[in-house]
């Protein structure tokens, strides 16, 4: 076949027609290369380029097997968006020519969302620097041919792998870089590598977090950046229907968030947010139909970015934070600017970074000005006051604090956005207490003034808020260790146990740990041994699941 003309790609279809190949492994074939070859050759491209410095050649013939014949009986190992972006530069083909309908009716959703933003057509030859590294290959010192690090007419692989969403070169996707480029792109970009990461990959580069005057300065410039304008598009876009659909659908979003936390939901809400950005990337709509496209992708943005955060990845949290920031910028909404900002201040404070986290707070508190609701101003006085009570200025604290409560009496809930429902009175009380019982450790006298708003807020909580009731119950048994009243400590803590269990909440956890370790300098009470030792199990499974995605 070659003899007569033609190419590797057309060899692959005949043989799949022929003989019933899967279409990877026609690929292979149609290069005349063993199962235990074209391994070796994909360990190569690996380690050449980068994707692989340890040299643990991790894909070996029987593998291999496996991915060919998914998803057949007996073959449980799927070709990730990873795996086919490495086997379409090994083989010089596209990635959509390694599956079929088979392969796509058994891809789970977020893979299918990924490999449809991949271009289809057919890859060409590399010219230039590319042409030169294809003509300079040849064989390493195993006698394996290493391919070429950069192939013209596809996104190459290291774009899918060595630069992830939490781990982007600053050069091509910090705050600076982003400020030139229109947001939907960003978006695109950002939702696409997360899609792509599977969990292990996740746990080891989404943990970094921009921190210190890069985070500041970065953030001032996007709220004084104006969004670059759009290119000619098509104008046959969604309607006011689909819209309202979307918004809906954000909202139900947002609710599973407040209920639980991040998890499995997360990639829901990020396939949907690259949706919209694809809606405003391609098509061009009336002025009001786009403020509320972009409005809605804020929305989307900022609960990945909560739920991120809740799944224990910090780094992707604060890029859609950002993401969420410019898109309310571009919407004209400052109000929800602030709220975004107080966001970001939280993730600061739990860093422990608690200058940031203030200056993000008076931020917000311009930005919104005069058009934030009483809620919205009660929220931020919040978030101020967690400042302060972190740098020990008790008067100052104490002032806000007033504020906030005072603030919150004007709370009409009829003229409130419906993204600040969530700070309702046991939300004022559990940060309130929250942040004396921070104080009472150093300060015992504050303790019972914590358990008095603690106790509020766990009584007024909704029952369908079980992650802030897990915190506000471990907070409150936490205050009576501080008071020494170990029986009633050890009853709320089988309470706020039993609620941690029913949520997957990486904050719960942590909150759970440090509850744990004030508990068990005190074990000598033995209602305190008990709850520690149902306790340990739970962390232990934790810290065997962090071990096992980091390794």
């Amino acid at each position: 076949m070659r003899a007569a003309g033609m190419s590797h790609d057309e060899i692959a279809v005949e043989l799949a027609r022929r003989y019933r190949y899967r279409p990877r492994a026609a690929h292979r074939h149609a290069r005349g290369w063993t199962q235990e070859q074209a391994a070796n050759r994909l360990n190569a491209y690996a380690a050449h380029a980068g994707l692989d410095p340890d040299g643990t050649a991790p894909m070996t013939g029987p593998k291999l097997s496996e991915i060919e014949n998914w998803p057949l009986p007996n073959n449980r190992r799927r070709p990730t968006p990873q795996i086919l972006a490495l086997l379409a530069e090994v083989y010089d083909t596209s990635i959509h020519a390694l599956l079929d309908l088979d392969d796509r009716e058994h891809l789970s959703p977020a893979d299918i969302l990924l490999l449809d933003k991949m271009p289809r057509a057919a890859r060409t030859q590399p010219t230039g620097p590319a042409a030169q590294m294809t003509h300079q290959s040849g064989e390493t010192a195993a006698g394996v041919m290493v391919e070429p690090a950069v192939v013209g007419g596809t996104p190459s692989l290291l774009e899918l792998r060595s630069t992830p969403v939490g781990n982007l070169p600053v050069q091509t996707t910090g705050i600076t870089a982003w400020e030139a480029a229109p947001t939907t792109e960003v978006v695109d970009k950002i939702t696409r590598n997360d899609l792509a990461l599977d969990r292990r990959e996740a746990v080891r580069v989404m943990a970094d977090v921009v921190v210190g005057a890069a985070l500041l300065e970065g953030v001032e410039r996007w709220l004084n950046t104006t969004e670059p304008l759009a290119s000619q598009r098509r104008t046959a876009g969604v309607g006011m229907e689909e819209v309202e659909e979307i918004e809906l659908a954000a909202r139900t979003f947002r609710a599973w968030d407040n209920q639980f936390g991040g998890g499995l939901r997360r990639k829901a809400v990020v396939g949907q947010l690259a949706e919209i950005a694809d809606e405003l990337r391609d098509f061009s709509h009336p002025q009001d139909l786009t403020r509320r496209l972009q409005s809605v992708m804020a929305d989307l943005a900022e609960t990945a970015a909560t739920m991120s955060w809740d799944s224990g990845h910090g780094g992707i949290a604060q890029r859609y934070y950002l993401l969420a920031l410019r898109s309310a910028k571009a919407a004209g909404d400052p109000v929800f600017c602030a709220n975004i900002l107080a966001g970001m201040a939280r993730q600061q404070f739990y860093l422990d970074r608690t200058t940031e986290g203030l200056e993000l707070v008076r931020l917000a508190q311009d930005v919104a000005g005069a058009r934030a609701t009483p809620a919205v101003r009660a929220m931020l006085f919040t978030r101020e006051a967690w400042a302060y009570a972190r740098q020990g200025r008790l008067s100052a604290f104490r002032r806000t604090t007033s504020r906030a409560e005072d603030t919150f009496s004007d709370v009409d809930a009829a003229v409130e956005p419906y993204w600040i429902s969530y700070f309702d009175p046991a939300e004022l009380a559990g940060v309130t207490g929250g942040r004396l019982l921070d104080i009472a450790h150093q300060a015992p006298k504050y303790a019972d003034e914590a358990a008095a708003w603690l106790n509020q807020a766990v009584e007024a909580r909704d029952v369908g808020s079980v992650r802030s009731t897990a915190l506000d119950q471990l907070g409150y048994a936490e205050i009576r260790l501080v008071q020494g009243e170990f029986d009633e400590a050890a009853r709320l803590g089988h309470a706020a146990v039993t609620t941690v269990e029913q949520t997957r909440s990486s904050r719960v956890r942590i909150k759970l740990g440090e509850f744990y370790r004030h508990a068990e300098s005190r074990t000598s009470a033995r209602p305190i041994a008990d709850l520690c030792a149902r306790i340990t199990p739970i962390l232990h499974t934790e810290r065997t699941a962090a071990r096992t995605d980091e390794a």
